[in-house]
């Protein structure tokens, strides 16, 4: 199934209102040497999700947009751990924390299945070097 990279409940747009909303989430933190790293840490995990699914939609084969895919992916796993150590932390609006760490792993749902397709695809087909935009 290909989606519309502007599908609104696709991927590429979910993960940029996630990166949208982690900015947000982030402005009131207070800063200081205990939270500063742990706010750039999230902000730059949290961009990278649609930077790297950028990258793998213009990839030039199929191994491109899986590697990039994967990127996404672990950088969609590292967004959900900073959250969890924000909310620990009891940093920022909790709701908000809660509702992004939730995000978050869905789109680590998302992105693994991206990945688990492609591979299978790559498998059945024997191609590495065809770029592929579909999403399941």
């Amino acid at each position: 199934m290909v989606m519309d990279r502007h599908d609104p409940n696709g991927i590429d747009e979910r993960s940029f209102r996630f990166y949208r909303d982690v900015l947000q989430f982030v402005e009131p933190i207070p800063r200081g040497p205990k939270t500063d790293g742990l706010v750039k840490q999230l902000v730059d995990a949290s961009g990278s999700i649609g930077n790297n699914r950028e990258e793998a939609l213009g990839g030039s084969s199929r191994k491109e947009f899986i590697r990039y895919n994967e990127i996404a992916l672990r950088s969609a796993n590292e967004s959900a751990r900073w959250l969890r150590a924000c909310a620990a932390r009891r940093l920022g609006a909790r709701e908000k924390c809660l509702a992004l760490l939730d995000e978050g792993r869905q789109e680590a749902r998302i992105l693994a299945q991206i990945v688990i397709t492609s591979k299978r695809r790559s498998k059945g087909d024997g191609s590495t070097e065809e770029n592929s935009d579909s999403e399941t």
